[in-house]
């Protein structure tokens, strides 16, 4: 190991400074002896910023006796033997600092100490002879390092290790020792020899680096006086510049080689350390092998490769620990380079009781760890061996016995500061090490008689084309238990002459047997190769010879001659010989019809070795690397039995594969690689198809489909049609049996089979045709045999396809339904394939048939086009669940095989909003990453070219703690496709570059170092928390707890949900309810149903029948109620109507929900009297879902419609009742008396818990149904109901937080304790709208009747960001409060309801008595509004502002708000006041009816929280003028008169209006303190809080 360096010798006594130049020949300074006898001492001072380096060595001449002093990690270690045995004392830290530091050594007879900057450290030796050698004998000091002529004479160091310690760089001084007997010590000078050279700093001429800087490579230029020196810090180059390639660190090992190192035969000490580190890079072909060994007396670490993994075994003290690295499905004896690094550190815990840390890393993925403890200090090393041994049984530890066979190359050995390439010392002589046997310094094993394995049908390779014109021989070696595959494809250009066919030469794999194809271009011939069937897992060769058109060849010894027809005798092939198959990006119709497997798609799978073009061997090992390295595996391993698990499911069927399991899921529903996945379903109604158009070039000799179907009629399933030929294949249910017919040219055959298949239920078909064979099955039967004629191959047996009519045949260009004689099919399709091709899982990766367009896409010529639609899964199937229990849990599986195609489907559950799903690192740019980001999955990848990143569109957020689907795909080379759930985004590249992967897919995360270095365009700094399921790859559906090649401890089997609540455990506003261990979803108040409230309810239809159902409740249920809860979803186009009634069995106590003018209202009377509560601005005839909710506390009510304002209304004045009587009966669909009954869906009925809708389905007694009410089995596919409008839980807060959960941050998504430090996502700029627990959502703002509008009828809104409410009149007055208001919470507006019209014959009365107050007061207002911000259209979450921004004070501080207070034309006190909670508004969507004010936008937010506890109601109040339209909303004839007259004389009477109202208001009628409302109590919120605000006991 060669140094220079600069040692400064200040001497304090000299004026000037000496500079000793330490060149490369002279890496060291000399001094005299040092006399240590038994009391010297030894001090100097030094100053360095290298961390390690020798400072001093001595010793007596090569015996026992030394002192070594060197830094190790920035502190001093003295390391001394007086002959008792070695001793080590350590002082310091951090001294290389730059700074001067003063060190000294004494002793005194066994005593020895070490001081540093005045801290002492002693020990004592043991013996009885503690002189320090002789000091004739002695050797001289040797400071900074040893000279280079020790190489040679090991045996003269009492410690040989010394010379391969790392030279000190820095500065000493003042180095002062004895250096004569009986003399005391004295500053020491250097010893000059002839080697070397000093100087004055003065006399220097200048920095030669700075004149001339010749270092190569990252040399570090180092100035002397001899000219300039390059110390070569790449340890891949050498020489006197760091110009040349530095030769290998490597050699080859065959069994009887090995490299060894002995100290205890010099009579040296031993290498000892507090850490140390082994490393290498090996590659063998054999599963077992010694590595290395290490070890002194009884300690010992020993390496090997054992079984195709790696093996560590290691004893230390009384302890001894074994590791063995083996990872599922990956084997280290591939004859690929593997780095394998073991790292050991001692840790003391206490006295006399250390832990040696271990661990052990292959390739940089594969960990394991483990620790000891005992009594041991220090790890020690006294010999070595590499690669083997004399006797590697005998070795300590040993669990091989064989030495190694294979390469090696970097064999680094580092203890401490210490540092030893074996290799490169062994290569350049070094006296250290022996070399047993004739090793040589290079990796002669070569690659290409490596087998490679192709794994999957798609994995193939592209090699140059065989050059084989006049003459040429090819031969490989190939295993497989696979009957079918294509081995060697290689075809030339299309012929320039007709009547010529294009040059070919093709090697397959036909039920067993092999076949070559050869063609010159005038003609081909077909031969059959092997006698006997060659799919027996063993391994077999191939052998061609070809000279002109003769040929042979040759299989296992047995020879086949052919000859070509024709003329030609040249073999002019064009473009890439491609091996193991064409792949899926190369198109079948590309492909000559004789070659039957890549019509087919079936591409080689099993292992092909000794590929020899031309005399030429191939390196195909060399290829998979470059090409596909995922798919093409190095090595070839027959693992086990694949089926002895039983990986299939749902009864697929499973056959041993090649180290795979194949099933056959086509009697299942179920798909994918172990029949775990929903197969995608298609249904036609008679006038919907799938056509496919294949080419008209698409010819071929063999077909073979599958389709799985159900039906009750007859009907066209399957034709193939061409432009030019009425050949064909039609496959029809007909008489109850499928009939296949085929017609070629003149011949025709029919072939019959099944029986009763028009049963509705689901059937299996199977056709194929080989040239003239023809084979049809249905189900399991036995199958039915027929031919066209006799085998005729050619022409004669060539069908052409251009389309593929798929349930009805249609022309894809003119857009018309073809005349067949057969009926289109109705009914429901799925598992379609046409060799090899699965036409609806295509049409399903690209999102045809999810919204009833007619899309098409492109597969290279193919064209689909598709009108049905898809059929939603009832449910999920989630198998081999797992729970990535923290952010930090990740694993690894082996290599996503995505070169040309992707296939990765998984299923995920979740609560957190970000998270690093999946992750697959590449060779230069390319990598691929899905991720959870705000809530949402992204699809990240770069093919080499650019990163492109596709997000799913949904509205909800996925982290609702449900399970959402994922499914990535590449369906054609340039469209990559991700679904989430029901949501397809779809990216197509300019280019189809290959996604070149490397490394191993991480699953759940990646280690913690790696997030910082993640590609750009990966934005997860965290791994992902929650459950995942149902993982399906090419070929495999993994289990991430078997097969995972990095495991985790921290990963669970199944899924493992979180036990508390959260602010989105529950969908759909349902309320959370903490349980001991666990939780549990009210969803009375939602609709729906399930664990979480998910779930679609049960819901009935209500025809024009007058259909009524009605529950009576049981006798010993009938009880009294002060409270109420009833909710339910519906969905009606009539604007009148009665949905629901509760009437009472010995009062007149009823609750009526009704549809008027299209607005759902409420009536409740408790015994004092009607109170009608309503929702003015909510059309709900609009045939859309919507969901009712309302609440009664006593005599005050809550109703609130879908996301909206909740409606409040608490009765005042008088004594009011608060308890209905003997609630007896509850009736559905209609009024009392089955009056103004109801039509649509009405579904998820709840009644203070009573499912109403529920116990009709189940047959209950207590339920009488009457007319056309009958069950919707299933309302989303009748168009009742268009989507269902269901909420996952999101981060925005909502009911069903219950009162002793405050969970900071919610209603914001926010996962920082601090709320200060939350923003709402995609928040809009203005005021923060500060909320203690949630932010609410509210309605679109109410239109207004803006300037200028005489017509009373609305303008569209202006954009003018001037034109806003509380900016400006907009016609409107505004009326400054007199005496402000305060709400505790959020500011809530509350709308005064004024229901005069006719509500129903029934309580038309009572409404009109009950709301005179409210209308009076209403006209005689003038209208305040408060200032609010447009609403943002670019922002989902755009916040309602206050024109006055708030000061923000804590959640629980009160909020000032204006009050408005409205002009009183007369005396009467209105009894009720009905108030509307505002709640965040959206943005504004365009709206067809720009002045229909009652279009508006729901949100995802929270409902507002408005708390009663028998208190008078307390919010900030709006008062709001009654609406003037023509849209059915409820206004009084007094309302539309004034309006009119507002209309005709509107200059006038605004002046005159605006003195009555100060009149009145500061005159007449001023303001009355009892109608003051005050909001300053805190009160307890209950499950329906969000409606109304009060505890519900």
């Amino acid at each position: 190991m060669l140094c220079t360096t600069r040692l400064l010798w200040q001497l304090p006594l000299l004026t000037t400074t000496l500079a000793f130049v330490l060149d490369k020949q002279n890496p060291y300074s000399q001094f005299r002896k040092w006399n240590a006898a038994l009391n010297g001492t030894l001090e100097l001072e030094f100053k360095t910023d290298q961390p390690n380096g020798l400072i001093l060595y001595t010793d007596d001449g090569g015996t026992y006796d030394f002192f070594e002093l060197k830094l190790v990690n920035g502190a001093v270690r003295l390391r001394y033997n007086l002959g008792g045995g070695a001793q080590i004392i350590t002082v310091g830290n951090n001294l290389h600092n730059g700074q001067w530091h003063k060190l000294q050594v004494a002793r005194r007879d066994e005593h020895t100490t070490l001081t540093v900057d005045g801290v002492t450290r002693g020990a004592i030796s043991r013996g009885k002879e503690f002189a320090f050698g002789k000091f004739g004998t002695n050797s001289d000091v040797f400071v900074g390092g040893i000279p280079p002529s020790y190489n040679s004479k090991l045996t003269t160091l009492a410690l040989p290790s010394v010379i391969f310690e790392p030279k000190f760089r820095g500065s000493i001084r003042n180095l002062v020792y004895s250096d004569v007997v009986g003399q005391p010590p004295r500053r020491q000078e250097l010893r000059h020899s002839r080697d070397l050279k000093s100087s004055r700093i003065g006399n220097a001429s200048g920095d030669a680096c700075e004149r001339r800087d010749p270092c190569q490579h990252g040399g570090v230029c180092i100035s002397t006086d001899d000219g300039p020196v390059c110390e070569c810090r790449d340890e891949d180059y050498e020489g006197a510049f760091c110009e040349r390639d530095k030769a290998p660190s490597e050699a080859t090992f065959r069994g009887a080689e090995f490299l060894s190192y002995d100290l205890t035969q010099t009579g040296g000490e031993p290498i000892v350390s507090t850490q140390d580190t082994i490393s290498l890079y090996f590659k063998t072909r054999q599963p077992n092998g010694l590595l290395f060994y290490t070890g002194h007396e009884a300690d010992y670490l020993n390496l090997a490769v054992r079984d195709g993994g790696v093996s560590l075994t290691m004893g230390l003290g009384n302890g001894k620990q074994e590791m063995h690295i083996k990872p599922s499905k990956t084997r280290f004896d591939d004859h690929q380079w593997h780095k394998l690094t073991v790292h050991r550190r001692i840790q003391e815990v206490r006295s006399f009781t250390s832990v040696c840390i271990k661990s052990a890393v292959v390739d940089d993925v594969y960990t394991e760890h483990s620790h000891v403890a005992g009594s041991f200090t220090m790890l020690a090393s006294s010999r070595a061996h590499v690669g083997g041994s004399l006797n590697a049984r005998a070795l300590p530890g040993a669990r091989v016995h064989t030495n190694f066979i294979g390469c090696l190359k970097k064999v680094e050995f580092s203890a401490d500061t210490l540092r030893l390439n074996l290799i490169d010392l062994a290569r350049t002589g070094s006296k250290l090490i022996t070399v047993t046997g004739r090793l040589e310094y290079a990796c002669t094993a070569t690659d290409s008689a490596d087998p490679v394995t192709f794994t999957t049908r798609d994995a193939h390779l592209i090699l140059p084309k065989w050059e084989a014109v006049k003459t040429g021989t090819i031969s490989f070696k190939f295993r497989t238990n696979e009957p079918n595959g294509l081995i060697l494809f290689n075809m030339g250009a299309k012929p320039p002459r007709v009547g010529c066919t294009a040059d070919l030469f093709a090697v397959e794999m036909l039920n067993g047997y092999i076949y070559v194809h050869m063609d010159l271009g005038s003609g081909g011939v077909r031969v059959r190769a092997s006698r006997r069937r060659v799919d027996d897992t063993n391994w077999h060769e191939f052998l061609l010879r070809r000279t002109g058109r003769d040929g042979r060849v040759t299989v296992d010894g047995a020879n086949a001659e052919f000859k070509t027809p024709g003329e030609s005798n040249q073999l002019e092939l064009d473009g890439a010989l491609f091996v193991g198959g064409l792949g899926s990006e190369y198109s079948a119709a590309k492909t000559p019809p004789v070659l039957w497997t890549a019509a087919l798609r079936q591409g080689f799978v099993g292992c092909v070795r000794d590929l020899v073009l031309n005399g030429k061997s191939q390196d195909l090992t060399a290829y998979a690397r470059q090409q596909d390295s995922a798919s093409v595996r190095p090595a070839c391993h027959v693992l086990m039995k694949q089926c002895v698990n039983s990986p299939c499911q749902h009864g697929g069927v499973c056959s041993e594969g090649w180290n795979r399991p194949l099933c056959d899921c086509s009697s299942t529903n179920y798909g994918g690689p172990t029949c775990g996945r929903e197969s995608a379903t298609i249904y036609l109604n008679g006038s919907q198809h799938l056509t496919a158009a294949l080419g008209p070039e698409h010819v071929t000799q063999t077909e073979e489909l599958m389709l799985r179907f159900k039906t009750s009629k007859a009907g066209l399933l399957l034709r193939t049609a061409s432009e030019h030929s009425a050949d064909r294949i039609e496959l029809v249910v007909a008489a109850g049996r499928v009939r296949a017919n085929v017609r070629l040219g003149d011949r025709e055959k029919n072939l019959l089979a099944g029986s009763n298949v028009a049963d509705d239920n689901w059937h299996t078909v199977r056709f194929s045709r080989r040239a003239s064979n023809l084979k049809l099955q249905v189900d399991g039967a036995q199958p039915v045999r027929g031919m066209l004629s006799e085998t005729i191959l050619g022409k004669a047996s060539t069908l052409e396809i251009s389309t593929l009519h798929l349930g009805g045949m249609y022309h894809p260009e003119e857009e018309i339904q073809m005349t067949s004689t057969l009926p289109n099919f109705v009914g429901y399709l799925q598992k379609f394939v046409f060799n090899g091709m699965k036409y609806i899982d295509l049409a399903k990766a690209i999102g045809m048939g999810s919204d009833g367009n007619n899309n098409n896409i492109n597969q290279h010529d193919s064209n689909i086009i598709f009108t049905g639609s898809f059929v939603k899964p009832d449910s999920l199937n989630v198998y081999k669940a797992v729970t990535f229990k923290s952010k930090h849990t990740y694993v690894g599986l082996p290599l996503l095989k995505a070169y040309g195609n992707t296939y990765l489907d998984f299923y995920f559950r979740t609560t957190e909003m970000d998270g690093l799903l999946f992750y697959n690192g590449g060779k230069k740019q390319d990598f691929i990453a899905i991720e959870l980001v705000n809530g949402h999955i992204h699809c990240v990848f770069n093919l080499g070219d650019n990163v492109v990143t596709m997000k799913d569109k949904l509205k909800n957020f996925l982290n609702d703690n449900r399970w959402h689907t994922v499914s990535v795909r590449r369906p054609t080379p340039k469209m990559h496709t991700l679904q989430v759930d029901d949501d397809i985004e779809m990216h197509t590249t300019s280019s189809n570059l290959m996604l070149e992967l490397d490394s191993v897919l991480y699953v759940g995360g990646v280690p913690k170092d790696m997030y910082s270095s993640l590609p750009v365009g990966v934005l997860s700094r965290q791994g992902f928390e929650g459950c995942m399921s149902s993982l399906d790859l090419p070929g495999e559906s993994p289990s991430l707890m078997e097969d995972a090649v990095v495991p985790s401890s921290s990963l669970v089997s199944g899924c493992e949900g979180p036990t508390k609540c959260t602010h989105n455990a529950c969908a759909n506003k349902g309320v959370c309810v903490q349980q001991w261990k666990t939780y549990v979803c009210d969803c009375d108040l939602t609709s729906f149903t399930g664990p979480t409230c998910y779930d679609e309810s049960i819901a009935y239809e209500f025809g024009p029948g007058r259909g009524i159902l009605t529950y009576t409740f049981p006798p010993s249920a009938v009880a009294d109620t002060e409270t109420d809860r009833v909710a339910l979803g519906f969905v009606t186009s009539k604007a009148d109507a009665v949905l629901l009634r509760i009437d009472s069995s010995n009062t007149q106590d009823y609750m009526q929900m009704e549809i008027i003018r299209g607005n759902l209202f409420m009536v409740y009377n408790v015994g004092g009297g009607d109170h009608p509560l309503g929702d003015e601005t909510a059309r709900v005839d609009d045939g859309a879902y919507h969901v009712a909710r309302f609440t009664r506390n006593g005599s005050r009510a809550a109703l609130q419609i879908d996301n909206y304002a909740v409606n409040i209304r608490h009765p005042q004045g008088g004594q009011q009742s608060t308890i209905f009587n003997s609630m007896s009966a509850i009736t559905v669909g209609g009024g009392a008396g089955g009056a103004r009954t109801f039509s649509g869906v009405v579904a998820g009925l709840a009644v203070d818990g009573v499912r109403v809708l529920d116990l009709a389905a189940a047959g209950d007694a207590s339920v009488s149904v009457r007319g056309d009410a009958r069950r919707a089995t299933s309302p989303l596919d009748k168009g009742w109901i268009n989507g269902m409008q269901q909420t996952p839980p999101s981060g925005y807060g909502g009911p069903g937080v219950l009162d002793e959960l405050v969970y900071s941050g919610a209603g914001s998504g926010c996962r920082d304790d601090d709320e200060d430090a939350c923003v709402l996502p995609d928040a809009g700029s203005g005021d923060d709208l500060i909320t203690p627990v949630y932010v609410p959502s509210t309605r679109r703002p109410p239109s207004r009747v803006y300037k200028g509008d005489t017509s009373g009828k609305l303008m569209k809104p202006c954009d003018d960001e001037d034109c806003i409410e509380g900016s400006g009149s907009n016609g409107e007055e505004i009326t400054e409060p007199e005496h402000p208001m305060t709400t505790n919470g959020a500011s809530s507006t509350h709308g005064m309801t004024s229901p005069t019209a006719a509500i129903s014959t029934e309580h038309a009365k009572t409404l009109e008595g009950s709301t005179d107050g409210s209308t009076d007061a209403a006209h005689g207002s003038t209208r305040s509004s408060q200032g609010t911000t447009p609403p943002d259209h670019g922002n989902m979450h755009a916040g309602t502002v206050e024109a006055t921004t708030p000061e923000k004070t804590t959640p629980t501080d009160d909020h000032t708000a204006p009050h408005f207070t409205p002009s009183l034309p007369n005396h009467h006190t209105p009894d009720d006041i009905s108030h509307t909670t505002q709640e965040e508004p959206l943005p504004e969507y365009p709206d067809p009816n720009e002045n229909d004010i009652d279009s508006r936008t729901p949100t995802n937010g929270a409902e507002e929280r408005n708390e009663y506890n028998g208190y008078e109601h307390e919010a900030t109040t709006k008062w709001y003028l009654p609406k003037t339209t023509d849209s059915g909303r409820i206004v009084t004839p007094e309302s539309e008169f004034f309006a009119t007259i507002v209309g005709i004389v509107a200059s006038v009477l605004i002046a005159i209006i605006l003195i009555v109202i100060i009149v009145l208001k500061y005159i007449v009628y001023p303001l009355d303190p009892s109608y003051k409302v005050t909001e300053d109590k805190n009160y307890q919120q209950g499950a329906s809080a969000a409606l109304l605000g009060n505890q519900v006991k």
